[in-house]
């Protein structure tokens, strides 16, 4: 018979990234560009200081965790939930505070994949001759910055599509009513997500449809990240008195022509729509190069389709509801090109289900396979 062998220090850092990974998700709603981290001070097996950080501009967990406790530091261990930075940017090097504190010991859960750290952080503590242990709770610290590590991978925005529908997939009746498919409950939490995403994405058909705002009104977000609106106007034909276009609040048009009129608060980029489509990578890496790491995109049914036919997204959440309407024509969450043969179906992979309201949220992920 195998067994593993215990390791009693193995387990302690489990035990405190844990710690630390509760107090990075605290930040979820104020971070923006940063990512979240948590931090633990340890010493003699007693949790010292805690810290997080809160927004981006102020202290990072380490310092924040620094603050709260003095000489005790000394040959104490450091969980983290993230490298730590070793650059000047909004704040000073974390890695100075480490050293200047006299820890001991460093559990970092995950390297920081901005290449301006990206190890150079761990090394620098190591040559100051801290024990640096990195990869404890690597996966759980993966999934909370998934926004963040994508973005700084990639050098592009990390996609959520997200949808309320029926049962049978449909958005909206053949009449292209859909408010409301889902319950209150379900609505709140998808208000929650525009929260947490820099950005939020419809297509031109939806705002003809609709008349959206596409505003925060929760009032969670402390980011300094201004929320943007992004229409996605492949046809050109988006109205100008929009009620989105006239609020004054940050919105970027992608558009083949603006339309007169419109009001000046409204960046145009000016892009061709051949077949009919827009290039989705060149408007996520126009969307980066304006500070947007996330995008929420709402739809409609083409948006999705496009996104989901190019493979540009990262997440989706949907929100089920226990009705159907039917109807070739109401519009679905996907209504691409089909495929004849299965094997050619666009794949994903389901994470997590759980009732909100009288709805099913789903989160699902792109399959591996296709």
């Amino acid at each position: 018979m195998s067994y593993t062998p215990y390791n009693a220090r193995r387990v302690n850092d489990e035990i405190f990234m844990r710690r630390a990974l509760d107090l990075a998700e605290r930040g979820r709603y104020g971070v923006s560009p940063n990512p979240m981290v948590g931090c633990v001070i340890v010493s003699d097996g007693a949790i010292i200081a805690e810290g997080f950080h809160e927004r981006a501009g102020e202290a990072h967990a380490e310092v924040a965790a620094l603050r709260r406790c003095g000489d005790e530091t000394r040959g104490a261990t450091m969980y983290v939930t993230l490298e730590p930075c070793c650059h000047h940017g909004r704040t000073p090097p974390c890695t100075e505070a480490v050293r200047a504190a006299g820890i001991a010991r460093l559990v970092i859960a995950m390297r920081d994949p901005n290449s301006i750290v990206d190890g150079r952080g761990i090394q620098e503590l190591r040559d100051a001759g801290i024990e640096v242990v990195v990869g404890v709770l690597e996966a759980q610290a993966r999934r909370l910055n998934e926004k963040f590590a994508w973005a700084m991978s990639q050098q592009l925005p990390f996609v959520l599509l997200k949808a309320g529908m029926t049962l049978d997939g449909k958005l909206a009746t053949v009449t292209r009513e859909s408010q409301w498919i889902t319950s209150s409950e379900a609505r709140e939490r998808s208000l929650l997500l525009r929260e947490e995403y820099d950005a939020i994405a419809i297509g031109s058909g939806t705002l003809i449809a609709d008349n959206p705002r596409l505003t925060r009104r929760l009032g969670v977000s402390t980011s300094v990240t201004p929320f943007t609106r992004v229409v996605l106007d492949a046809a050109g034909d988006a109205p100008a008195h929009a009620q989105m276009f006239a609020d004054g609040g940050r919105t970027i048009l992608f558009t083949p022509r603006a339309p007169q009129d419109l009001a000046s608060s409204v960046e145009v980029v000016e892009m061709n729509a051949p077949s009919g489509r827009l290039d989705l990578i060149a408007v996520l890496r126009e969307l980066f190069a304006r500070g947007i790491r996330s995008l929420l995109v709402e739809g409609g049914s083409l948006v999705h389709s496009d996104f989901i036919r190019r493979g540009l997204w990262q997440k989706m959440i949907v929100f089920a509801a226990p009705v159907i309407v039917g109807g070739a024509e109401a519009p679905s969450i996907f209504s691409g090109e089909p495929v004849s043969r299965l094997t050619d179906a666009y794949r994903f992979r389901f994470d997590r289900a759980e009732i909100v309201g009288s709805d099913i949220m789903i989160t699902a992920y792109p399959s591996s396979e296709g």
